[in-house]
């Protein structure tokens, strides 16, 4: 009996996993999801509004430079301000972009309405990650922003049905209004009712709870409010460190992304088992994801955690365009293997940048990171197109260059092995009360 009363009251004390984190990967599966739809509608799109293939790619792209402006204000304005305030109103906004995508009859409103959608969801991210680093200690934030991830594989799997049975049924317009306005419902409800800035202003928090986490950020040297400004962001080497691996990272993705729907269709040809296997890699990169962050956590080593994953990411990427697609199961393979490998790392990366970033430059740092970082997805197809001509419509030569750009990134995370294990080097917390939680050591890198 004693020891189902201490099983039910330390699941009690964990309401920040099973209230904080679900709201938060629901908000930005809506935001992911609403980013990414157009890639559904541009067929459509093209024959309605007559857009050549530069137009298209115009008007999809165009969302990454709106993204990157509130970047760093949306982390400042969480750190500084309140991130539950500032997140609801990008909501709404973010929202009213998105449907307006499904009102635009030209080229010119259409890009406005992407823009604003990009400019809306630019400070979403930040401030979500923000939100994160208040509610969980270092010890556990592999785990958290893992499992924020996975709004990736969720969204993927969610959007791909969803956008279908829309195009089918209705047309683009409605897919856009449809997607862009009903979700931010039940969004927006979950995020008022559940989501506090800190664990102090948690009115269902448990006291052992609310004590375990404050006591543990400041035993690992965290304040529990920031006072940071742009300027120390700015001016942080380490900050634009990060935001060079992260800009590797997002262009390293597009080798992935342009090789394997290139191969899919034709290894394995009916639309059924392709939508089928399609599912499989992300399923197997939510669960890579999950194990990665959880490892990183429990063992320390976050540095090898990300650089292994990244080196793996780099072999499959680099030898991925020697597979032809008569090769079946070996594309399947590569593809779950590539998959898991482009995201597995996110865990173990962010709660390094979480821990390494100067507490002056927290907010407004991750901002950084993450704009600049998502600039890689800007560019990385210019350079994949531009050397897929060079090597005469191949992928081959694409595939080696993302390899060593994944290659690169690996060897550039070692770089920080001994700032982290000096940053690490703190004692376990403990609460010191019965039925509390303890902080896991984490102790190397």
């Amino acid at each position: 009996m004693t020891t189902q009363t201490s099983v039910f009251r330390r699941w009690s004390e964990m309401k920040r996993w099973t209230r904080i984190l679900p709201v938060i990967v629901l908000i930005y599966v809506i935001c992911y999801i609403d980013r990414s739809n157009i890639s559904f509608a541009l067929p459509h799109l093209q024959e309605d509004m007559h857009l050549t293939g530069a137009q298209a790619g115009f008007a999809t792209g165009i969302f990454f430079w709106g993204y990157l402006l509130l970047q760093v204000p949306g982390g400042y304005m969480a750190e500084r301000w309140s991130a539950k305030r500032w997140i609801t109103i990008l909501m709404v906004l973010w929202s009213a972009a998105a449907v307006a995508s499904g009102f635009t009859h030209n080229l010119t409103q259409l890009s406005i309405a992407r823009f604003l959608l990009g400019v809306a969801e630019g400070g979403v991210q930040p401030a979500l990650m923000a939100t994160i680093r208040s509610w969980f200690p270092f010890a556990e934030r592999s785990r958290a922003f893992a499992i924020f991830k996975l709004y990736t594989p969720i969204s993927a799997i969610i959007a791909a049905p969803s956008a279908g049975m829309l195009l089918t049924y209705a047309d683009w317009r409605w897919m856009f209004i449809i997607m862009g306005g009903a979700p931010l419902l039940v969004g927006l409800a979950a995020w008022l009712f559940i989501i506090r800035d800190t664990p102090a202003k948690a009115e269902w928090l448990s006291d052992n709870e609310r004590n375990y986490i404050e006591k543990s950020r400041v035993e690992e040297g965290e304040p529990l409010k920031n006072h940071g400004t742009f300027k120390d962001a700015f001016r942080s080497p380490i900050v634009w460190l990060f935001a060079l691996i992260y800009t590797l990272t997002q262009m390293g993705l597009l080798g992935l992304s342009m090789w394997l729907p290139s191969v899919l269709k034709t290894a394995f040809h009916s639309d059924f088992t392709v939508g089928f296997v399609a599912i499989l890699p992300q399923v197997a990169a939510g669960i890579a994801i999950i194990l990665i962050g959880r490892s990183a956590d429990r063992h320390g080593r976050h540095i090898t955690h990300v650089s292994s994953v990244l080196g793996v990411g780099a072999v499959v990427l680099a030898g991925a365009g020697l597979i032809s697609a008569d090769q079946r199961w070996l594309v399947l393979v590569v593809m779950i293997l590539g998959t898991a490998a482009s995201i597995a790392w996110y865990g173990p990366f962010w709660a390094t940048v979480t821990k390494l970033t100067p507490v002056a430059a927290a907010g407004a740092g991750i901002g950084i990171i993450n704009g600049v970082g998502n600039l890689g997805g800007f560019f990385g197809p210019y350079i994949g197109g531009w050397l897929s001509d060079l090597s005469g419509g191949g992928y081959a030569l694409t595939q080696v260059f993302f390899g060593l750009i994944f290659g690169v990134a690996a060897l550039l995370v070692l770089t920080l092995r001994k700032k982290l294990r000096e940053a690490t080097n703190t004692p376990p917390v403990s609460t010191g009360t019965a039925g509390t939680e303890e902080a896991s050591p984490v102790t190397s890198a």
